[in-house]
């Protein structure tokens, strides 16, 4: 069986940041010859509309544009010693299927490996958050009225067919989610019926609506959460602060004014860090991902391995180090930590791809002081064993 990765949904990953990403939409025929076989499927489906655990918020029924209350299709369940009072009742949601609603699975990614494999190589690809929405439309129905959407969107068509309706992105791109009328739509630019297989982008603020034509139909959306400007200049500054010493306790309620001198020396300091940072902590799509999450496996090894102050240790995905006053910092991706200056050593060989040991790490220090940093690292996927 072919593999999907993120690439058969657009063919030439450098081309589509080139010319479509965040800005046109894109039609992929016969992306996956195998209809995304490895990604989702309609039993995968059915098994877990039948888990006994499914519960909200990751089931929603749409019926006519509308939400369906969630009250008609949960129920009270008791699980050993407890009661769960949001349990979806599987025959209650396939009776509303039957009479026209739209199953719709959020984060459904929590519960298809293949969907969370993909949702995990888009933002790897993207350099964004991704997760995953499955929609089962019963035969031709709408779910969702014309509408745009606050992320970008990858249609992987798994089963059935589903007919699409795109129009011109919106100028300026609007930043939230909303229900549209037909007067705002214009005429579409793409008008066409995904069947298994097929893949189509939708970028933020791209008006759209779908309908299954003929029988029923399955298909995944990838929503790629791409930041908004403020966010972009939030996290900078988040980067700015950690990456400078000096915060401390102050009395602003009762004596604000004695805050005016530190507060000042802190904005002065933060503000010059930025000045440093620029536009090179925004992270480019395709460039240094997040450290991938760890394995209870890989997590025991490695809490187990720390004890031993001669183990191995070393970085499996992506490492930045660079100083930051009296201390270093290393970006890990996804987040930073700092630590004291005379561990830079060992942090720029790890971020070289070496291996060290925690004696090495400590570079003469507190070596119990490194093991407890390093268990962390452990638990968040940035350290591992070395073999």
């Amino acid at each position: 069986m072919t593999t999907t990765d993120f690439s058969t949904l657009v063919e030439d990953v450098p081309r589509f940041l080139d010319d479509s990403w965040t800005r046109e939409p894109l039609l992929r025929r016969a992306a996956s010859p195998n209809g995304f076989a490895d990604v989702l499927t309609v039993a995968e489906v059915g098994r877990l509309l039948s888990s006994p655990t499914l519960r909200l918020p990751f089931v929603r029924l749409v019926k006519g544009g509308e939400s369906v209350p969630e009250s008609a299709y949960t129920t009270t369940r008791r699980f050993g010693h407890g009661t769960v009072t949001d349990a979806v009742d599987r025959d209650r949601v396939l009776t509303y299927f039957r009479s026209g609603a739209t199953i719709v699975l959020d984060a459904v990614e929590a519960y298809a490996p293949g969907v969370a494999r993909m949702c995990a190589e888009a933002a790897a690809t993207l350099g964004c958050p991704a997760d995953a929405v499955a929609f089962l439309t019963p035969p031709a129905r709408k779910g969702l009225s014309p509408h745009i959407d606050d992320e970008d969107v990858f249609v992987l068509q798994i089963s059935g067919t589903k007919r699409w309706l795109v129009h011109p992105q919106l100028r300026p791109v609007p930043l939230t989610p909303r229900t549209l009328l037909g007067q705002d739509l214009g005429a579409p630019l793409l008008d066409v019926v995904l069947g298994p297989g097929d893949a189509l982008y939708v970028p933020r603020g791209t008006p759209h609506e779908a309908a299954s034509v003929g029988g029923h139909s399955l298909h995944v959306s990838l929503a790629a959460r791409r930041p908004t400007l403020d966010t972009l200049v939030q996290d900078v500054v988040r980067e700015a602060l950690a990456a400078v010493p000096g915060d401390a306790d102050v009395d602003a309620g009762v004596h604000p004014e004695s805050v005016a001198v530190p507060l000042g020396r802190r904005l002065e300091a933060v503000r010059a860090r930025l000045g440093q940072l620029g536009v090179a902590a925004v992270r480019a799509p395709g460039g240094a991902s997040a450290a991938p999450s760890a394995s209870i496996e890989s997590i025991l090894s490695g809490m187990d391995g720390l004890a031993d102050e001669n183990s191995r240790i070393r970085v499996p995905g992506t490492l930045r180090v660079e100083p930051a006053g009296d201390q270093v910092a290393a970006d890990f991706g996804g987040f930073r930590a700092m630590f004291p200056a005379p561990l830079a050593a060992g942090l720029i060989r790890l971020a070289g791809g070496e291996s060290v040991t925690l004696r090495e790490l400590a570079a003469g220090g507190d070596v119990a002081s490194v093991r407890a940093a390093a268990s962390q690292l452990v638990l968040r996927g940035a350290f591992v064993l070395a073999a």
